[in-house]
């Protein structure tokens, strides 16, 4: 945003929104050298093309006193004077956007242009909303429809020697790099994503040479450049090397896996319209979202979890990836963290994937992200090992499972009572399923015979095969009514993960 920038009373409202940015920034194979560099480079990318168009509109509309607002997230919002030639203008800069995204990124971005008047000194929010709607509808419609026609040539790349790209799989022309064919983006991302390590606050500074190019322009990354970028300075590095995946994985305990991470503000759509167009509160809304998610995320990783490699964090959204364990913690501590602001008004849900350290980036996110759709369907929650558990119950229950966890280690706890304990939990949750669908109340399942079964098994199991502090901690955690059976699945398979041996399944 700049600084002062206060929006008119009426004039033009110009709203700018990236399509396809996870895909996109999620391209990288991850067996691939300098994978994580590559990622690093596309998230800041996305950043960059998104300031450069908004630079580009300020440009087009510059007699009019065109002014950023805000921007964050793949998207901004710039505000103009009124002129009558607007819609062409518009149009003609979206065309060039839709051409050069298309020959430069091979459409796998797709930025979106949409405006409308106002005159009552508020954001036209369902103006824009209606137009960006519509304008979404036909994605590169400049690059793909001549007048009336297709451009059947907009189709098509001549590649003179075509070779599938050992970092992104595209299919083009590649080169040699050490023991790896890449193609010309893969090398550039390599190179791009090894200039951002480091703390500072990095910009884009117009360059004949740089590696961003757009709209017949070239920048590069450089530190405080001409258009500030807001990236989160942590990376996960070793002697000023980044980390690789496999050296993250082998930094969690018991087996080496990764965890995926994402995160997603809940109902932010809802809490933006009901600022009703002030632009006070949009703009104040936006930056908290922003700084949140990217200044309050970097200093946290920065603080406490240096093992963490922050994907994108921004807008209303965050994507991290790093040692199972290590994602988990950081899930309860940034949740707190986040309730803070606007008076804990605002909640996030959460989803994490497991993953060995080279599974495709791409396949195990979309993995996260059906995890978030679990955990918002009660929200304020998050999804992981097969469990949807809300944050008011998490630090509780990760607790137990660190637990559990201490236990299994130091023997007190056997594994064959873990999988009687997931075997029983599995019963329990099938009983409270077909309950639910039944029209069984909790209460009286609870006080069947059916349903009073798993908890006589499980007294039996703990009696049996424990004594002491570990048999009164199994029967606190689990056979107290209303504490933590009903997360029991979650629990175990923690436990079962830091006692795994590395490299085992």
């Amino acid at each position: 945003m700049h600084e002062n920038a206060e929006w008119p009373s009426n004039g033009l409202a110009i709203e700018g929104d990236f399509s396809g940015i996870q895909r996109f920034v999620l391209r990288p194979t991850p067996g691939a050298g300098g994978a994580a560099r590559r990622l690093r480079a596309r998230s800041f990318r996305v950043l960059a093309l998104t300031r450069i168009v908004a630079d580009a509109v300020e440009s087009h509309f510059r007699n009019e006193k065109a002014r950023l607002f805000y921007s964050a997230g793949g998207r901004f919002l710039v505000f103009a004077g009124r002129c009558h030639d607007w819609r062409e203008r518009l149009a003609s800069l979206q065309r060039d956007l839709d051409r050069d995204l298309l020959h430069t990124y091979r459409g796998e971005l797709v930025f979106h242009l949409g405006a409308a008047e106002f005159n009552d000194g508020k954001i036209p929010v369902n103006c824009l909303a209606e137009t960006m709607r519509m304008r979404k509808r036909t994605p590169l419609q400049g690059a793909l429809i001549d007048g009336q026609r297709w451009a059947k040539d907009g189709f098509f790349r001549t590649v003179t020697s075509p070779e599938k790209c050992q970092g992104c799989g595209a299919t083009g022309e590649t080169v040699a790099r050490q023991d790896e064919r890449l193609c010309q983006a893969c090398i550039d991302d390599q190179e791009l994503g090894a200039s951002l390590l480091g703390r500072g606050d990095f910009g884009l500074t117009p360059s004949d040479s740089g590696a961003i190019a757009l709209l017949g322009r070239r920048w590069t990354a450089a530190r405080n450049g001409r258009i500030p970028i807001r990236l989160i300075p942590h990376a996960p590095q070793d002697g000023g090397n980044l980390l690789t995946f496999d050296q993250l994985a082998k930094r969690a305990p018991g087996r080496s896996y990764l965890a995926y991470l994402r995160i997603d503000a809940d109902r932010i759509g809802e809490k933006f319209r009901h600022q009703n167009g002030d632009a006070r509160k949009t703009v104040e809304l936006s930056n908290q979202l922003n700084d949140a998610f990217s200044s309050k995320v970097g200093a946290l990783l920065a603080r406490e979890f240096p093992d963490l490699y922050p994907v994108y964090g921004g807008g209303d959204d965050l994507f991290l990836i790093g040692p199972w364990n290590a994602v988990f913690d950081f899930a309860e501590k940034y949740r707190a963290e986040f309730r803070t602001i606007r008076n804990g008004e605002l909640t996030f849900s959460a989803g994490v994937a497991l993953a060995r350290p080279r599974e495709h980036i791409l396949t195990k996110s979309e993995e996260a992200e059906e995890a978030i759709h679990r955990a918002k369907v009660t929200r304020d929650s998050i999804h992981a090992l097969g469990a949807t558990i809300p944050f008011a119950d998490f630090s509780r229950v990760l607790s137990c499972a660190r637990n559990l966890a201490r236990l299994h280690g130091a023997g007190q706890v056997r594994s064959a009572l873990l999988y009687n304990l997931m075997e029983l939990h599995h019963r329990y949750r099938a009983l409270k399923n077909a309950g639910s669908s039944s029209g069984t109340s909790d209460q009286e399942l609870g006080n069947s015979e059916r349903g009073l079964l798993w908890h006589a098994l499980l007294f039996y199991q703990i009696t049996r095969n424990t004594s002491g502090e570990t048999a009164e901690l199994l029967r606190k955690e689990f056979l107290t009514p209303g504490y933590n059976w009903k997360y029991a699945d979650f629990i175990a398979r923690y436990a079962m993960l830091v006692a795994g041996k590395k490299g085992e399944d």
